[in-house]
């Protein structure tokens, strides 16, 4: 710890003087410090470099799901979302056919493939920052792109962690299963986490203890990971999913801060781990390895994101400045050559290539950003007329049918389309339940009594546990297939003006379909029970027992679904608790947001009397079209500024009731 710290730090100091992100630093760090480089080689044990980079990985990625959030998912835009389904399959292709070309085994070009494919967020936001261009708008298609690749890299890591053990190439049948237990595991993870961590963190910040609030998050994190790593998926899938459930709960931004420093400790050992593992003794043998890598990192990502870009419809200038800004590699490639070499991969060489390539491309990376702009102005006035042109008549043609669609469907089939995704995800969420019940058995039964165990109804009572944790899910579920049946019933069976009667006809077929439907779930359940109940008997007795208990209980069951459903809503729609800005003394900076409907729009500092009500002084706005630092009083207020204040916290609290009641709210 003392040398990779001491070491880190020179560096770091080395790359900050040097403009440079800090990434970078840790990188020469652990090259300078690790067995591979002589003639120091000042840190020689393998086994506790290991345990350091697992540590790093844990934090890291709870970090990437703390800023990545299932709302920022659901607001990526169109153009984004383009972008990364033509440049992820495109990379993830070209880098498995090159690595075949070098001559890797299969296994070795899947995973390269994996690790050309991802950005580094780290390393963009830094070079942004430090470019002053973090806020322009090609950067928020920058980071759509990154929201959705971070939720791709989780999948390669849930996936390849599972696979790459099984042999060289994908297997797609095998894919199909892995994906659907994946799919299956993050869905009950996240209900499970919406429906449990707001209530456990809320209960710790009453206590008004950063400590106890730090100690809840990271056992909650090692234990999601450790989870996830028992469950098959890897311990990075838990970190980061726990990272995305925290980043909903309203303490968030005080959650953020708590934990920057012991992520920014470990996240250093990562990195300096990652460097340790960088082996140059075949440097001459593997340098064409490197040169090629970097050529698809930095054309095939500028191409590909700058296509997808494109056919999103924004203009040459932003989508060339979007694909020369992720034209790198970084934390998950790192990530993806570790789980690599843990499941029979050349580790050596992926280290090595992922290393260097990051090394270059994390160098190369604001030389091209500012090249975009005079590549995109030769475009548009020196390249062929016709290119430019079909581009910009493109977009405007986009523009327009976006602005112009209007989705209009039949109230049924909307309502029919609804339903059938509710069902379809209380069916994945069931089917968790009973899988990690067989799970807890098969991997924790040795927990369990050794009277329980003795009697060899361990296994039953696992399962049982699960169908009584799953009765409120299956009531809900009966209800929501029920009325999806009567509504097919309806639309297949239209009722006319002056016809026949068909009130009999639809209701023989509502009933038909609903039987049908829970006869093929209950073959279901018995199958998913098949390898904890010892009898078809037993089995038998028990979905009896459970059918009794439903029926006795039917009401309170739909109670309980109903509010675990209102919790969750709760917690997606709930607006993060903002985390002031300590001051010395007894002074606050605050943010404050100001509504379309306040009555403050329009009106002057001076006019809105905020400083003669609270005495805080206005330090900044932040706007659409810019930032306005230091405002003076005739600066107006506009509908979506961000105002930051500052001032005592008695002061604060005056502005806090006087902005309540116009119309603006904390951001």
């Amino acid at each position: 710890m003392a040398v990779v710290m001491v070491v880190a730090a020179v560096t770091t100091l080395l790359c900050r003087k040097l403009k440079q992100p800090v990434v970078l630093g840790y990188l020469l760090a652990g090259i300078l410090i690790g067995p591979y480089t002589p003639p120091f080689m000042l840190v020689k044990n393998e086994a506790t470099i290991a345990t350091m980079s697992q540590l790093g990985v844990v934090l890291l990625l709870f970090s990437v799901g703390l800023h990545f959030s299932f709302r920022h998912l659901y607001q990526v835009g169109l153009t984004a979302l383009v972008a990364a389904i033509v440049e992820i399959p495109a990379m993830f292709w070209l880098g498995d056919r090159l690595g075949l070309a070098f001559g890797w085994s299969d296994r070795d070009a899947l995973f390269l493939g994996a690790i050309v494919s991802i950005s580094s967020t780290t390393i963009i936001v830094k070079v942004l920052e430090g470019m002053g261009l973090i806020r322009q708008g090609f950067a928020r298609l920058v980071f759509g792109i990154l929201v959705l690749e971070d939720l791709v890299a989780v999948t390669m890591v849930g996936l390849l962690a599972g696979l790459g053990s099984g042999g060289g190439g994908l297997v797609w049948g095998q894919v199909g299963m892995q994906l659907a237990q994946l799919l299956i595991f993050l869905v009950t993870v996240g209900v499970v986490g919406f429906l449990t961590v707001p209530r456990l963190l809320g209960a710790v910040a009453k206590l008004h203890n950063d400590e106890a609030i730090l100690i809840t998050v990271l056992g909650l994190v090692f234990g999601m990971a450790i989870l996830a790593e028992r469950m098959g998926h890897g311990m990075a899938l838990g970190a980061f999913l726990m990272g995305a459930v925290i980043a909903e709960v309203k303490q968030v931004h005080r959650i953020e801060r708590l934990v920057a420093p012991v992520r920014d400790v470990f996240s250093a050992l990562f990195f300096t781990a990652t460097g340790m593992m960088i082996r140059f003794d075949n440097l001459p043998d593997h340098v064409g390895w490197v040169a090629g890598v970097v050529c698809l990192v930095i054309f095939g990502k500028g191409l590909f994101v700058s296509f997808g870009a494109l056919l999103g419809g924004v203009d040459m200038k932003t989508a060339l400045r979007s694909g020369a800004t992720l034209g790198q590699i970084g934390e998950f490639s790192f990530i993806l050559a570790a789980l690599g070499s843990s499941v029979g991969a050349n580790g050596d060489v992926l280290f090595f290539v992922a290393g260097l390539v990051s090394i270059v491309t994390t160098l190369t990376t604001p030389i091209l950003m500012r090249g975009s702009d005079h590549l995109a102005e030769w475009v548009e006035n020196k390249g062929p007329g016709w290119w430019s042109g079909f581009w910009k008549m493109y977009g405007f043609w986009l523009a327009g049918l976006r602005k112009n669609v209007h989705h209009q469907h039949h109230s049924a089939v909307a309502l029919v389309k609804k339903l059938a995704w509710q069902i379809g995800f209380q069916f994945i969420l069931v089917t968790g339940i009973f899988l990690v019940a067989t799970q807890i058995w098969h991997r924790g039964g040795d927990l369990l009594p050794v009277v329980i165990r003795a009697s060899g109804w361990g296994p039953t009572i696992c399962w049982l546990g699960g169908a009584v944790l799953a009765l409120p899910v299956l009531v809900a579920g009966i209800r929501k297939f029920q009325a999806f049946c009567m509504l097919l019933s309806e639309m297949a069976l239209p009722r006319r003006t002056g016809g026949e009667d068909v009130t009999v006809a639809r209701t023989v077929m509502s009933h038909s379909l609903s039987g049908l439907g829970l006869l093929l779930f209950l073959i279901y359940l018995i199958v998913l029970g098949a390898g904890l109940i010892p009898s078809m008997k037993i089995l038998a007795i028990l979905l009896v027992g459970l059918a009794i208990l439903a029926g006795l209980s039917w009401k309170h069951l739909v109670r309980i679904y109903a509010q675990g459903q209102a919790s969750i809503r709760e917690t997606w729609e709930a607006s993060p608790e903002p985390d002031h800005v300590r001051l010395p003394g007894n002074a606050e900076v605050k943010v404050y947001r100001v509504e379309k409907d306040s009555s403050l729009v329009g009106r002057t500092l001076m006019e809105s009397g905020l400083r003669q009500h609270s005495g805080v002084v206005v330090v900044a706005i932040e706007r659409k079209g810019g930032s306005v630092v230091s405002p003076g009083p005739d600066e107006k207020l506009h509908d979506g500024d961000q105002v930051f204040i500052f001032g005592e916290r008695e002061q604060v609290h005056l502005a806090d009731e006087y902005f309540g009641k116009c119309g603006v709210t904390a951001a």
